[in-house]
């Protein structure tokens, strides 16, 4: 049993509170603490946290110093700007982090947490959810066995669509800035997050490598209302060669979860959120199920309590999860946000009148994008031109170029 505090259980901090008392009842945690700026409106989970012993603040630098050198894990599920000066102030106080992804809104802050990490001797694990789970493992090692032969494309897509009640669900939805400060929200940083980490990850020559990204170009677009894009299409060329391809909307007609695929000269796998599949050119087949949702929970913690016990045991670091952070502060510092004419989408309302906008057409130009190995183009929509390729030799800093323009 370890010793767990959180800060935050609202937003996806519920599934992080869920996480807990799930853990909690099978005995494996014990819940110290927790901070809960919002005690009246959660008062039912305050409540239990109270009744196992948990003691509640509603500031997180008050729980660090009382709980100094008592916490084992310390939960951070807030939002994105937050992660870096809890994530340092929790290891500063002993204890080890899980941090929602991504780790940070810049590379720099990625850095800050980096360094906390080797100065206090504590891990910090990013919760890219599916990379603590056995078929990512199994991925990762059937790429670098050589059986698929040199890789050449890494690819995914998918299409979320999302109304207006998600870009209004907290303060820094949709935008670049939270008062003055880089926050970079899009659906590649967030929503999406998951699946480019994976393909970086993936691409990386050794089991905890991941892609050294050589250049990047990218196609960011918005017809919603909001300072960031709801559509993009990116193209990451690696300096061994292999080319990163990622299509993400929020504008879909349809909702489809994000289907990938990895190519080699030898053959390619599959993967989406049911199945993955080894493809041979030989005609081998093998398909593997992927893990479901609550099991997916549950190996999180079945790595971390590995990991409290052998330093060794595999987590996603924040050194790895750094890698996404780097890549998408390049998309921002090299493209413009194309707004979607407003011919070329509509605007569709629920039953409760909220509005959601729908680019007509957007889920078959991304899935022939994704089946071509292209970028979308003005061939799909004559505003979906992509920017330049921007390099990103010797790039380790966010310039802020896009936020400033």
């Amino acid at each position: 049993m370890f010793n767990a505090a959180i800060i935050g259980v609202s937003g996806f901090g519920d599934v992080h509170y869920r996480d807990l008392v799930r853990e909690h009842a099978a005995g494996r945690v014990n819940i110290v603490a927790a901070t809960v700026i919002n005690q009246e409106e959660e008062a039912k989970k305050c409540d239990f946290l109270r009744s196992v012993g948990c003691r509640i603040y509603t500031d997180y630098r008050d729980m660090l110093r009382d709980f100094a050198g008592k916490i084992d894990v310390c939960f951070i599920p807030t939002g994105i700007a937050l992660h870096m000066p809890m994530t340092v102030a929790a290891l500063e106080a002993g204890a080890n982090v899980y941090v929602e992804k991504p780790v940070a809104p810049t590379f720099a802050d990625a850095e800050k947490m980096v360094e906390a990490s080797k100065r206090t001797g504590r891990f910090v694990a990013v919760g890219y959810q599916t990379m603590y789970q056995p078929e990512t493992r199994r991925i990762k090692e059937c790429v670098l066995s050589g059986r698929l032969g040199k890789i050449r494309v890494l690819k995914s897509y998918g299409l979320w669509p999302r109304d207006d009640s998600y870009y209004h669900r907290n303060n820094w939805a949709g935008k670049l800035t939270v008062s003055g400060a880089p926050i970079l929200d899009s659906p590649v940083t967030n929503a999406f997050a998951h699946f480019l980490n994976l393909l970086i990850f993936y691409a990386g020559d050794s089991f905890t490598g991941t892609a050294e990204a050589r250049s990047i170009q990218a196609g960011l677009f918005r017809a919603n209302p909001i300072e960031s894009f709801d559509t993009a299409s990116l193209k990451i060329a690696t300096a061994d060669g292999k080319e990163l391809l990622f299509y993400v909307t929020h504008c879909s007609e349809a909702n489809v979860n994000p289907v990938s695929a990895i190519e080699g000269d030898l053959g390619r796998i599959e993967y989406d959120e049911k199945n993955m599949r080894i493809i041979l050119n030989s005609g081998e087949t093998e398909e593997y199920p992927m893990t479901g949702w609550e099991q997916m929970r549950i190996n999180i913690f079945n790595q971390l309590e590995k990991r409290l016990a052998d330093p060794d045991a595999f987590i996603c670091t924040a050194e790895i999860a750094m890698n996404h952070t780097r890549v998408t502060n390049a998309m921002f510092d090299s493209a413009t946000i194309a707004t979607v004419p407003a011919d070329s989408f509509r605007v569709v309302a629920d039953a409760n009148g909220v509005e959601r906008r729908v680019i007509p057409g957007i889920d078959d130009a991304i899935r022939r994008a994704y089946a071509e190995n292209r970028m979308l183009n003005a061939a799909d929509f004559p505003w979906a031109v992509p920017t330049p390729e921007f390099s990103l030799d010797g790039y380790r800093s966010f310039r802020g170029t896009l936020i400033h323009a």
